[in-house]
């Protein structure tokens, strides 16, 4: 988050304490914390929803960066982690690289077995002043050539997940209350990706020259797809005609709650 929306927020949270003392002084209220903690909530309340409309700056000049090294593997697994805010993942990084992330609040671990990396990225919210990136959203660059299981763990947020141009074979997404885009890998011959959503709205492209399989949980409140492409095979399953023989597959596995999901 940028220097100036952070020093926006807690100058209001400093203003909003001395309103409170100075009413005690004035003798309008007998305890302070009694009214500040509930003027706060709505303070920080308020906050979030500002943050989430406001648009989100591409870039930030002077932004810190991390690059977390592929170190030979020809193989990894990723896991994601973070609670809420914005974030953006697509191809990118440099052939030497897993991945490169903006910002300075991550905590990255990894470990390398063989040829396999495995590595795990937990992230601050974007929201919080000083702890998130300073262009307000997550940005995650990964490796084009590496064959990739990716997992994301998100809670209430905005994701968008560019898999086009990546080689995940298997993606596993939980998410919370979020509104999830996602385009599924355009050049992977086969790809299983197993969504669990809350209370979510997901928006799923498959690439045109994919074949895809799509099987719904019957609990999803709202379901569209394009059935010129996937037509119904069975309840709750759809299949491209030439999936059999199709050069790149899809397999969609979904699980949502009260959720709005559409496929195309």
């Amino acid at each position: 988050m940028s220097a100036s929306r952070s020093l926006f927020f807690w100058g209001s949270v400093l203003v909003l304490l001395g309103l409170c003392f100075a009413l005690k002084a004035a003798g309008v209220i007998q305890n302070v914390w009694e009214y500040f903690w509930p003027l706060f909530l709505l303070l920080a309340g308020g906050w979030l929803v500002t943050v989430a409309l406001l648009p989100a700056r591409a870039t930030v000049e002077g932004e810190e960066r991390v690059v977390l090294n592929l170190q030979g593997a020809r193989q990894a697994n990723l896991t994601v982690e973070y609670g809420a805010g914005q974030m953006h993942i697509s191809g990118g990084a440099p052939a030497d690289a897993l991945l490169t992330a903006n910002g300075s609040s991550l905590h990255v671990s990894s470990r390398l077995e063989g040829e396999r990396l495995t590595a795990k990225v937990e992230c601050a919210p974007t929201f919080v002043p000083f702890l998130g990136p300073e262009s307000g959203v997550w940005r995650f660059r990964l490796n084009n050539e590496v064959p990739l299981h990716l997992t994301v763990e998100s809670g209430a947020s905005q994701l968008t997940l560019d898999l086009s141009e990546l080689q995940v074979t298997y993606l596993k997404l939980e998410a919370g209350a979020s509104h999830v885009t996602l385009t599924a890998p355009a050049r992977v011959a086969n790809a299983l990706l197993e969504i669990e959503a809350g209370a979510a709205s997901l928006n799923v492209q498959i690439p045109q020259g994919v074949a895809a399989r799509v099987r719904l949980d019957q609990a999803i409140a709202s379901f569209t797809i394009d059935q010129q492409r996937f037509p119904l095979l069975h309840p709750n399953l759809y299949q491209s005609v030439d999936y059999d023989h199709a050069p790149y597959r899809v397999e969609l596995n979904i699980e949502a709650g009260v959720s709005a999901v559409n496929v195309a």
